[in-house]
């Protein structure tokens, strides 16, 4: 079995610490990647890298060049949380606003939040619950990539919550408007754990070793 190298990119927030002591989160060995005690050099070691949720606009613009490289590199998976304001430095995205909705997993409310490609093989490891519980506005991808979960608004798409793009960079690409470190670390909302341990659990079991390795 190829375990990958995940680095959670993190600014030391408690959610983040929290997260990085789960003790159901030990077995992936996830390194911690302090932004303000880490150079952008040390992603290039990585196999998985995964930008948490809420990040320090500076401390994240120091690392915004490091990422993109990383995306040049076919060994790679890069996954970017919520409210990363991906849309300004991820080549390609576009984005949304749309209020979000804090209470609707507790009531059932339909948010307008679909799961779509049925057969994609993601889907082997994520269920309803992961995927449908909360968000921050809407994501429109480049040209290629899979909208996995949409925002469907008057009988119609209007944009993604989480892709995955496979085709518009050499690395696996997965980028959600959802904030899972952050909640999973307060405690708060259970669909946003799931959401957590359905991404590690994935992309260990569907990491591919770059030929190089």
């Amino acid at each position: 079995m190829n375990t990958p190298r995940i680095g959670l990119l993190h600014c030391g927030t408690f959610p983040a610490l929290r997260t990085l002591e789960d003790p159901a989160l030990q077995p992936y060995r996830i390194e911690s990647v302090y932004l303000p005690g880490s150079a952008p050099e040390d992603l290039a070691e990585l196999d998985v890298v995964l930008v948490a949720d809420r990040l320090h606009p500076g401390q994240r613009a120091r690392f915004e060049p490091a990422v993109r490289a990383a995306l040049q590199d076919a060994g790679k998976t890069v996954i970017i949380l919520g409210e990363n304001n991906v849309e300004d430095w991820l080549p390609g995205v576009g984005y949304t606003f749309r209020p979000t909705v804090f209470w609707a997993w507790r009531t059932g409310t339909d948010t307008g939040t679909r799961m779509r490609l049925p057969e994609d093989p993601l889907w082997e490891f994520f269920t309803r619950r992961a995927v449908d519980w909360h968000h921050h506005g809407l994501l429109h991808p480049p040209e290629g990539a899979r909208s996995l979960v949409t925002m469907e608004e008057d009988g119609t798409d209007s944009g993604a919550l989480l892709y995955l793009d496979e085709v518009n960079q050499p690395a696996r690409l997965l980028v959600t408007t959802m904030d899972p470190v952050y909640h999973h670390g307060s405690g708060f909302m259970p669909g946003a754990t799931q959401l957590l341990y359905s991404l590690l659990r994935w992309v260990s079991a569907t990491h591919r070793p770059s030929a190089a390795a």
